[in-house]
């Protein structure tokens, strides 16, 4: 509670309830910045699910949908875009997972093929 004899008590309120406020509010893509690139579709899922299991919510868009974007991007590439208020944290976490793929190939070509096995079953 807010009081003369406790303002730092008071910030830390109104810090956390501003905090709570910006995480309720529904997002618009405007408010997404790309936190990784990468070149393998498998890949990118799971990164996001990396990501959603953090709670970051996160999206894959590719510069090569549409018409327009396979002829104007000449390699594919996914984009894994995050909130750009989660921005920072979702970078430390994508590197710590992509390091973890590469550290374990087989274990990602699992997870990869576990993936496309959930894409087949829905």
């Amino acid at each position: 509670m807010a009081d003369i004899l406790h303002p730092k008590e008071a910030e830390q309120d109104e810090a956390s309830l501003e905090d709570q406020r910006a995480r309720e509010q529904p997002l618009e893509v405007g408010d997404f910045a790309v936190a990784a690139a990468v070149a393998d579709q498998f890949e990118a899922e799971i990164l996001v699910q990396a990501c959603g299991e953090a709670g970051i919510p996160a999206l894959v868009t590719s510069p090569r949908s549409g018409l327009v974007g396979t002829m104007t991007s000449p390699v594919e590439a996914f984009l894994i875009q995050v909130p750009a208020r989660e921005l920072s944290r979702a970078r430390e976490l994508l590197a710590e997972r992509r390091a973890a793929l590469k550290s374990d190939p087989e274990g990602a070509a699992r997870a990869a093929e576990d993936e496309a096995e959930k894409d087949l079953s829905l």
